[in-house]
């Protein structure tokens, strides 16, 4: 899979750090996948078909397993999103690199503290509001390099597709808090990092991912940005 490849090395360039795993080595097929689901007790109606993220802590070591639909894959394979980006292949990109996101955070988390962090109750939301974070940025990257730049509209197309369009309603409550709190804080997140030059918006990108998830929220809401129309 050349396109989890790349997309590895734009989220590794982006956040500063390399995963020490490659992904494309952790794709599952549906038996292992089913498998996985059966163990983890992940039975929840409401979330996708087309990808599943698993991670697991064995000793002092952390198991990664990414599974990608058939069907997905022929879609992006028919629509490669490196060539062009519309209603035909904009979903199933989305979703396909949420799961390498969701793996590469883990991986980074892991580095960092050990398997009481990834253990943590808050840390499967924290993964979604980075993967909202991270599906906006990246959208919009790709929007950048097929058109030669990006404008207003885009802007708006890439917040539709990668954040509110995921601000939906969800019978499990959990599901709810999880997944609508991510599209939420996260349009908050973006709105804010949109004022900032380039270079302060990665760095910016980069404090808010190590920050413990209980300050990810205040940060989005509470940190003051430095926007370009406040420049003296």
């Amino acid at each position: 899979m050349a396109l989890l490849a790349e997309l590895q090395r734009v989220f590794e360039n982006t956040y500063g750090r390399e995963a020490g795993v490659d992904l494309e080595a952790c794709v599952v097929g549906p038996r292992r996948c089913a498998e996985l689901v059966e163990a983890s007790g992940e039975h929840e109606g409401e979330l996708s078909d087309w990808a599943r993220f698993f991670y697991y802590v064995d000793g002092a070591d952390l198991r990664l397993a990414l599974f990608y639909a058939e069907e997905m894959i022929e879609v992006l394979e028919e629509n490669d999103p490196r060539r062009g980006l519309g209603e035909a292949n904009v979903v199933p990109f989305l979703v396909f690199a949420e799961e390498a996101s969701h793996a590469l955070h883990t991986t980074f988390a892991f580095d960092e503290a050990g398997a009481e962090r990834v253990r943590s109750p808050e840390f499967l939301g924290e993964l979604e509001l980075l993967a909202r974070i991270d599906a906006y940025l990246l959208l919009r990257h790709f929007v950048h390099v097929l058109g030669g730049g990006i404008t207003e509209r885009d802007r708006a197309w890439v917040r539709h597709q990668a954040i509110e369009r995921w601000d939906v309603p969800y019978d499990d409550p959990r599901l709810a808090r999880r997944y609508r709190g991510a599209a939420r804080r996260a349009a908050e997140f973006v709105g804010r990092l949109e004022g900032l030059e380039p270079a302060e918006s990665v760095a910016a990108l980069r404090r808010f991912r190590a920050l413990p998830p209980e300050q990810k929220l205040r940060f989005c809401r509470e940190t003051p940005f430095l926007s370009r129309g406040s420049r003296r």
